[in-house]
């Protein structure tokens, strides 16, 4: 007898498919500042992320404690940003399928969104809003050498480097991962590198991510290390006005991330196809120009 699978079920595999893709690929977006949860809102909404910068440094004591600066406020970003992918089944496309054959919607669709969003957001990433780049080379030159020099760069902007996150397209990565001295050391005191493909850390930054959906942004733009206050994200998620009109409208909520998407379907009786939308509204803004160093190829 053949196995019968419930079509909520089918459903949630497709969507917590979708998910997974779109909050793997955002996963570096979390180098900035953001506001990523499950409550409902509108496009066009503004909310305020807090942006703690450098501080000053420590100061001689000349009679008096002369007060010092500390760059500390918030970003108003408004929900402006709204994408969203679809696709559909028949009703004999429908009864061809299974849900593991489904899934694959959801991985595709979910990564189809993920990278619109994703080159949206790093579109600011500009030599206009955060200067001239650190490093300038091609993959084949970039080691861990340079990695040190723009950990330098941010140390001496005062920027706290174990809260930095380096993003690098996926052939910088790799130039990485074949370092001679870098192999050595990091299998020695983590097998990530040779085992997982995976540089935890490196020099005390934060995290490392490996991108293939960075934006040239016609200034041949290939990685950036970043400080949370560079920039400030939020997303959110968008609730229909009546969701008793769809076969399904529901919040896809990553408790890790705190990333949210909006999962929508619907029946057209005339055409007997079934569509399923996934949806992202969101909104970024440029915070403090000096906590970002770019990397470009030329």
């Amino acid at each position: 007898m053949a196995n019968t699978i419930n079509a909520n079920l089918q459903n949630n595999i497709i969507s917590q498919s979708a998910l997974d893709q779109f909050t793997s690929i955002l996963a570096p977006v979390q180098a900035f500042s953001s506001s990523f949860n499950d409550e409902a809102s509108q496009k066009g909404k503004t909310i305020n992320i807090t942006t703690l910068s450098n501080t000053t440094s420590a100061a001689n004591f000349a009679g008096s404690y002369a007060s010092q600066d500390t760059t500390y406020g918030t970003t108003t970003i408004t929900l402006s940003g709204h994408k969203f992918v679809t696709w559909h089944v028949t009703d004999t496309e429908a009864s061809q399928s299974s849900a593991v054959e489904l899934q694959r919607f959801g991985y595709q669709k979910g990564g189809d969104l993920a990278k619109a969003v994703y080159q949206d957001i790093l579109s600011a990433v500009t030599n206009a809003n955060f200067g001239a780049a650190g490093f300038v080379g091609a993959a084949a030159t970039f080691d861990a050498d340079d990695v040190a020099d723009l950990r330098g760069s941010a140390v001496a902007a005062n920027l706290p480097v174990d809260q930095c996150a380096l993003v690098v397209d996926s052939t910088y990565f790799t130039a990485l991962l074949k370092d001679n001295n870098l192999n050595p050391a990091m299998t020695y005191g983590d097998a990530d590198v040779i085992r997982g493909g995976r540089i935890p850390s490196l020099f005390g930054v934060g995290n490392l991510f490996e991108t293939t959906a960075l934006p040239g942004n016609g200034e041949n733009l290939v990685g950036f290390l970043a400080h949370p206050s560079a920039m400030a994200v939020a997303m959110r998620y968008l609730q229909p006005i009546n969701g008793k009109e769809y076969i399904s409208a529901r919040r896809l909520y990553d408790e890790e991330s705190g990333m949210v998407l909006g999962y929508r379907e619907f029946y057209e009786a005339s055409t007997g196809t079934q569509t399923a939308v996934l949806e992202a509204v969101y909104g970024y803004s440029v915070a403090l120009g000096g906590s970002l160093i770019r990397m470009t190829s030329v």
